[in-house]
């Protein structure tokens, strides 16, 4: 779907949500959109990425966006494209990141009318960065909470359920650390590739955002370090707790293979002491307890229960 809309007099925005092919045809014949730009903008799977074709004068940015809403509530990271072309902004998104189109609107017009007509395009990607960067620490805050909550939990009860949030956490951070890495690469090859063309302005906004970009990325780095700490000292409960399973079978094991013995050597044809005592019964059953209580005093002896 593609929707024309006016930021101000001078700049013409082409929204391009879920492009159909004939949508498509009619960018590269009304607008002048190359395959190659088209094929950046709408590959759902590139990475972050600045073009610069100077015969065009067309500036393509790719920007990987944090979104809430695949793979049925779970947070993850996906690509928008942006182009600007003269006084025309265009922003391609998807269907789960058509938020982004919301985003900016909501940022132009919060801004004073004055400022608002003198936005120019590279204003409005500029500022919308800055704020789809900083949407970041929502999520990583967000992660971090749960983690918490977990690592609370921890010495009360271990189960399935945790384990897999864990898991869960563990992916979403390695989403966030993928797309934050390379977005933070786009950016300092944009300043590298425009910054002397760049207004003062313009420098100081990419500078910002670059900075909250680093910032994300290292509050997802630490949050990835406290998710593996936890996922750690879950395994190493389990296996703990794994330990002491076998070691109550182990015992349980051995304890029950003394009656065997006892009761096996009397049930074999052969004359025995005691059996034919009335109370032969009886003096099995004390010489079973008896080997028992032997066997568990040699391993407590040997420092068995122990470890």
């Amino acid at each position: 779907m593609i929707t024309n809309d006016q930021i101000n007099q001078n700049i013409d925005w082409v929204q391009v949500t879920d492009c159909l092919p004939i949508e498509k045809e009619s960018l590269k014949k009304e607008y002048g959109l190359t395959e190659e730009m088209l094929y950046y903008t709408l590959d759902h799977h590139e990475r972050p990425r600045i073009e610069y074709y100077d015969e065009e004068q067309i500036l393509l940015i790719i920007f990987d966006v944090a979104e809430p809403s695949r793979f049925s509530g779970d947070i993850s990271a996906e690509p928008i494209g942006l182009i600007i072309r003269g006084n025309t902004l265009f922003t391609f998104t998807a269907n789960q990141t058509n938020f982004v189109n919301k985003l900016i609107r909501s940022i132009v017009d919060k801004l004073p009318q004055l400022q608002r007509d003198n936005l120019s395009p590279l204003d409005v990607v500029f500022k919308s960065l800055y704020y789809l960067a900083i949407q970041y620490f929502d999520y990583i805050n967000q992660i971090n909470s749960i983690r918490t909550r977990i690592q609370r939990n921890l010495r009360e009860k271990t189960n399935k359920s945790a384990i897999n949030q864990l898991l869960k956490l563990q992916t979403d951070l390695v989403y966030f650390l993928t797309s934050l890495s390379a977005n933070n690469d786009m950016l300092i090859m944009l300043q590298r590739r425009l910054g002397k063309t760049l207004s003062d302005y313009d420098n100081d906004v990419l500078d910002d955002v670059i900075v909250e970009i680093q910032q994300g990325l290292s509050m997802a780095q630490m949050a990835n370090q406290a998710a593996q700490q936890v996922a750690s000292a879950y395994s190493n409960l389990l296996d703990s707790n794994l330990n002491k399973t076998m070691k109550f079978l182990t015992v349980f094991s051995i304890v029950l293979t003394v009656p065997n013995i006892v009761f096996g050597f009397y049930g074999e044809n052969v004359n025995l002491p005691f059996m034919n005592h009335p109370m032969a019964w009886q003096i099995t059953l004390i010489i079973t307890i008896i080997l028992i209580a032997i066997v568990l005093f040699i391993m407590r002896f040997s420092d068995f229960f122990s470890h």
